[in-house]
Parts: C-alpha cells; sequence; structure tokens
C-alpha cells in the first residue's frame, strides 16, 4: 500500500510542474509571431512540393523527354531545367542522358527456342521453349515478365549506378534497329543483337564511350551468347579487376506436383572441377564462394534449368548465392535464386570484351552432355560412390534410349527394360533363391542343433554345428547374402532414374497422365499425413504385391524362434513403403511392380529345380566324411576351447572358496 509519506511527495511533484509550465509559457505577442512562422513554412512546403512535382515529370525514366525539352517544360524558369539536369546526372552519371530512353521490346527466335528482349536494363525478359508444354498445357516458359532481372552494379565516382534500371539502344548486326518485328534464324545461321548504354555527348571530348550487352542466337541451341562489352569507358568506370554482375530470378511452377518440383530447385554450380549445389528440399540456403574458379551456375529446377556459363578463359572468380521462398505469392510461384558474381574486367584497356552464355533448356542427359561442361551433373542420377550414378549413366540410359529409338510407348519401354534387368540379374537371383530353398529344406536338422545347445555359453558349439551341417549340405550361406548386396545398387539406381527422366514427362500410360508424377484413381477432398491427398493405384498394385512377396519368402524361411517380432516388421514394411511411394512417380511404382511379378516367376521357376531328396540325400552321404576345416573354423574352435578353460577355471575357483 502507498503511504501518507509518498502521496505528498507525489503532489509536491505535480505541483511544482505545474508552476513551471505557467511561468515558462509563452506570451500572446510570442503566439503571433509562431503563427506568422509556421504559416510560412507550409506555403514555402506547398511550393517545394508542386516544383518537386514538375521535376520528377522531367526526370521521369519512361517519359521519352530529351534534354533539350527540359528549357521548354520549365515555361520560363531556367532553374527548373537545370535542377532536373542535376538530379539525372545525380543518379546516372555520364549516362544520365541515356536515362531518358524509352523502353523497347524485341523478340529473337530459333527453333528450339523464343526470347523476349527489353530494353530496360537490355535484360532476357522472358523465355520459351517450342517444344516442351506444362502440366496445363501452356509453353513451357522461363520466368514471367518482370520475373528476371540481371545486370551491373558500375561504380561511377562515389555512386553505384545499376544498370537494369536503364534503357539501352538497339542494334542489330552493328546497325541500329528500330523495328518491332521477330528476328528468326535456323539451321547452322546466327543472329547478333547488341543493346548499348552511351555516356553522355560531352563526355571524354567527343569519344563517347558505351557498354554493350551482345547476345547471339543460333539456329539450333538452347544457349544464347552473352558478351559484356565496355568501350572508352575505362577512365570512367572505378572498378579495378572486377565487375560486380546480379542475377535474380522467379521460378515458376511447370510440373504436376509443386511440392516435388520445389524440392528439386536449387542452385547448382561448378567449382574447379566439382559440382556444388544449395540445399534442394525447399529449404533456404545461401553459400559464399571465392578463391576458386566457377565454370557456371544453373538456376536448376525439376526438369528444367537456367545457366550462366562462362565462355572465357577466365571464370568467376566469386559467387554469392542464395536461395529464397517467398512469401504471398502467385500459386505457381515456386522459389527465387540470386546470384552475385564477379567477373573479370581489365580496367587498363580501352576496348574489354567478357564472354559468357545462357543456357535455357531441359534437364537432358543427351543434351546437357554435349556441351562438355560437366552440366548433366545437376540431373539426380544417384552418387558415384555407391556406383548408382555410373549404372545409370552407362547402362540403364544407353539401353532406355535404344529402346526408345523404336517409337514405342513409355509404358512399354519400362516393362521391357525391367525384365532385361531381371533377366541380367537372374544368375544371383538364382543363387539366393536356391539357398533359401536348401536351407528350408534342411530346417529340421538345424532345428536339432538348437535343441542340442540350448544354453548360451554354448553358442560357439551351436553355430560351429551349423555351419557343418551347410557345408555338408553343399550350402553357401554368404551365396544368398552377397547376390542380394549386388543387386541393390541397380534397384536404387532404378529408383534414382526414373524421377529424373524428362522423357517420361507427361508420358500417359493406363490411367496414369504423366509417368514422371504420382498416378491417382481418386482425389481425396482431405489431405492424409505421410500419405497425401490422392491414391495411387499403381502404388496400391506394388504394396499388394510386396506383400504376396513377404508372404512366400517367410514360407520358405526356417522359424526364427529367437526374434518373435521379425514376422510383424515383414509384413509392416510393405504398408509403411506404401506411404512413401503413394507420392512418387508412376513410372517408378510400375517398375516395380513389373519387377516383383517377374521376382514371382523366377522363384516358381528356381524352386522347381531344387530337389528336397537330393539336398537330404547329400547331407547324409557328407555325415558319413570327415569334414576338412578351414583355417576360420580352425580358429573358431581355437577360440572355443579357450573360453572353456577360462569358464572351467573360474567354476574352479568359485568351489574352493566354497
Amino acid at each position: 500500500m502507498i503511504d501518507k509519506k509518498t502521496i505528498v511527495g507525489l503532489l509536491l511533484i505535480f505541483g511544482v510542474f505545474g508552476v513551471w509550465m505557467y511561468i515558462t509559457q509563452p506570451s500572446e505577442e510570442e503566439r503571433a509571431k509562431m503563427r506568422q512562422k509556421q504559416d510560412s513554412i507550409a506555403a514555402a512546403q506547398i511550393r517545394a512540393e508542386k516544383e518537386a512535382e514538375k521535376t520528377a515529370q522531367v526526370v521521369e525514366q519512361d517519359s521519352g523527354i530529351d534534354i533539350e525539352q527540359l528549357a521548354e517544360l520549365a515555361k520560363g524558369d531556367d532553374s527548373l531545367a537545370s535542377v532536373a539536369q542535376k538530379q539525372l546526372f545525380d543518379n546516372f552519371g555520364v549516362f544520365s542522358e541515356a536515362s531518358a530512353n524509352q523502353e523497347r521490346k524485341l523478340t529473337i527466335e530459333n527453333e528450339l527456342l523464343k526470347a523476349d528482349l527489353t530494353t530496360l536494363g537490355a535484360n532476357i525478359e522472358q523465355v520459351t521453349l517450342k517444344d516442351y508444354l506444362t502440366y496445363q498445357k501452356d509453353s513451357v516458359k522461363f520466368f514471367t515478365k518482370g520475373g528476371n532481372s540481371y545486370g551491373l552494379n558500375l561504380t561511377l565516382g562515389s555512386k553505384i549506378l545499376q544498370t537494369k534500371d536503364l534503357n539501352f539502344e538497339v542494334f542489330v548486326n552493328d546497325k541500329p534497329y528500330s523495328e518491332d518485328k521477330t528476328l528468326s534464324v535456323k539451321g547452322n545461321d546466327s543472329l547478333v543483337v547488341s543493346m548499348r548504354l552511351y555516356t553522355n555527348a560531352d563526355t571524354l571530348n567527343k569519344d563517347r564511350g558505351y557498354l554493350e550487352y551482345r547476345y547471339t542466337l543460333r539456329g539450333n541451341d538452347y544457349r544464347i551468347g552473352f558478351s559484356i562489352v565496355t568501350n572508352n569507358l575505362n577512365k570512367v568506370i572505378a572498378d579495378k579487376g572486377m565487375l560486380e554482375f546480379v542475377w535474380n530470378s522467379k521460378l515458376r511452377m511447370k510440373e504436376k506436383d509443386k511440392s516435388v518440383e520445389v524440392k528439386n530447385s536449387s542452385i547448382y554450380y561448378l567449382l574447379k572441377d566439382e559440382v556444388e549445389y544449395l540445399k534442394e528440399n525447399g529449404v533456404d540456403d545461401q553459400k559464399e564462394e571465392s578463391g576458386v574458379p566457377i565454370k557456371w551456375i544453373s538456376f536448376k529446377q525439376q526438369f528444367f534449368s537456367t545457366a550462366l556459363i562462362s565462355e572465357s578463359g577466365e571464370d568467376f572468380a566469386y559467387a554469392k548465392m542464395q536461395t529464397n521462398t517467398e512469401k504471398f505469392q502467385k500459386d505457381d510461384y515456386l522459389r527465387t535464386m540470386t546470384a552475385n558474381i564477379n567477373i573479370p574486367f581489365d580496367d587498363e584497356k580501352k576496348t574489354y570484351s567478357y564472354d559468357m552464355s545462357f543456357f535455357f533448356g531441359p534437364n537432358k542427359y543427351s543434351i546437357i552432355s554435349d556441351y562438355k561442361i560437366d552440366m548433366e551433373q545437376i540431373i539426380p542420377l544417384g552418387w558415384g560412390f555407391f556406383l548408382l550414378h555410373w549404372i545409370n549413366r552407362f547402362v540403364i540410359l544407353p539401353v532406355f534410349d535404344f529402346l526408345q529409338s523404336f517409337g514405342w510407348s513409355m509404358g512399354l519401354i519400362i516393362f521391357i527394360l525391367t525384365i532385361l534387368v531381371k533377366i541380367v540379374l537372374f544368375p544371383l537371383a538364382y543363387k539366393q533363391f536356391a539357398s533359401t530353398a536348401k536351407m528350408k529344406v534342411i530346417a529340421p536338422e538345424v532345428q536339432k542343433i538348437n535343441e542340442k545347445y540350448p544354453k548360451q555359453e554354448q553358442a560357439m558349439q551351436k553355430q560351429q554345428a551349423i555351419m557343418n551341417l551347410y557345408k555338408r549340405a553343399g550350402i553357401k550361406p554368404m551365396a544368398g547374402c552377397l547376390p542380394m548386396l549386388i543387386q541393390f545398387p541397380i534397384l536404387i539406381a532404378m529408383f534414382r532414374f526414373f524421377p529424373a527422366s524428362i522423357e517420361l514427362r507427361q508420358q500417359s500410360f493406363l490411367w496414369a497422365d504423366d509417368l514422371s508424377s504420382y498416378d491417382s484413381i481418386i482425389n481425396l477432398p482431405f489431405n492424409i499425413p505421410f500419405y497425401g491427398s490422392h491414391i495411387s493405384l499403381f502404388c496400391l498394385l506394388m504394396t499388394v504385391a510386396q506383400l504376396f512377396y513377404t508372404r512366400i519368402t517367410m514360407k520358405q524361411q526356417p522359424q526364427n524362434q529367437g526374434m518373435p517380432g521379425m514376422k510383424f516388421m515383414m509384413y509392416f514394411m510393405p504398408v509403411m513403403m506404401m506411404f512413401f511411394f503413394n507420392s512418387q512417380s508412376a513410372a517408378l511404382n510400375y517398375y516395380y511392380f513389373v519387377s516383383l511379378c517377374f521376382t514371382f516367376l523366377q522363384m516358381f521357376i528356381i524352386r522347381k529345380t531344387i530337389d528336397d531328396k537330393k539336398v537330404l540325400a547329400r547331407l547324409e552321404a557328407n555325415s558319413k566324411k570327415p569334414l576338412k576345416k578351414s583355417k576360420w573354423q580352425q580358429r573358431i574352435e581355437a577360440m572355443e576351447k579357450q573360453n572353456q578353460a577360462i569358464l572351467a577355471e573360474r567354476q574352479k575357483q568359485q568351489q574352493r572358496r566354497k
């Protein structure tokens, strides 16, 4: 509670504050002067706003008004023109006159793509591929208008000029070009479109310098040559040795499943001889590389990519790359990619050119590998250290391309490819299934050994007896494990191959409308966690086949009394796989289903070749013969004798203590 002293103190403080306010308040004459001053300030602000509005109209970038028109616009106010000129020069330096250029559009095309160019920043605004459609049946486009921008950040004195904010002048084959028609090129012909940003007329005496972005389009190429040329700018640009190039793009959805497309979108780049990348799976990430040359930087999507490739002797010296997923974007928005790149620049030369190229095309191995710059590694064919990449590259891809050359449907090609893989792996599968079948035959003998050595301390003896039994029956336990290990990389390689194959994109088969994505027979009005909002029939068929396969293999194996939960786990795994594979590509589920069906046929054939009576007869005949002990068995026996000796010594010591 507040005591009396506190209340008195507060009253005194408020009293002193009130007396001070009364004493220091201004007189009536002082108040009149303050009102007059405020009115003058308000009038000055109104005049300043009107003058600023006129100036803004003069310096507006897209107005198209020449510097010579400023005096007329000023309507007798000479100071207005000078203010506008000063404002332009402060913003754009020696390129201030070019800031009045109007924006123009230009379209160039070859047999594979069409590129829309804009003079604003001399940018490629949009690229359309002619041979590919989106899942919504629209032409595949890289970027939407305004979704791709790039340019240099030039140091002019104490200011930074961003070239993406200025309109360049258009030249075609080094001649000024003012038409709006589309320029086309075919076959081995090429087309050169230059966009130049000139310095002011009175700059550097009368020898005007310029910055040029030169684009070269060839008839049958997904690349567009891109060169940055500086002419007579070495005394204008303050940058030494390097120029900063900034590239920003917003990627748009092209496929059926947006979640899968986001997971497969990231930035890849070639760092010396190794391909590196930023995190995938929709995780925002950034990396900074310096000191090691960078050959190319690619903004990769699931089946299409944009890349900036160095074509000069010197590669990029530095790059800061970042992926970002912005909120509140359109439904077709995926991710934003940004790269700040340092490109070499010889500031001593009057004329300098740095050659690059843009790639706008599909992630198709046969296309990208022809460029000989290791960019085909952006296609996720699997890890090289586990043979997955090499199996897909040198085995699966050539066979797949060979089958595709016959013009068959993709469903038939996958079926034949599956059968070929199973036939190649049949010798290994035979050893695996034969070993399992023989072990099933001698299962009663194994059970007798288990009953003979029930104690834990007899484990070594039991193991030795079982191994002798296998040897007498002609069974090699590793014959069942090694074939499985050898087949495993091939099975995983196929798991990586089908979702990454653009050849399967939008290829229909039976009820699947796109083999590269999931098939759906029912779209659910709700989402099931870890499963999705659809039901894949190929996934269900694969799950049923997997359960049937589990039932067959469980019957062929001897019962393991020591692991009662193993049977449950064996049946539970296919159900778990159904949740994981429901959103996988239809081609992958179809492949596993066909592979399992062919496996059933293999197991039936192999089981018919195993004669139970012969296996038992061989076991009975060999049981009368002495077994030659291997070095491994000799070591096991030595260890067993040593353990028995130690155990016997412990028992003697315990008896003595008693």
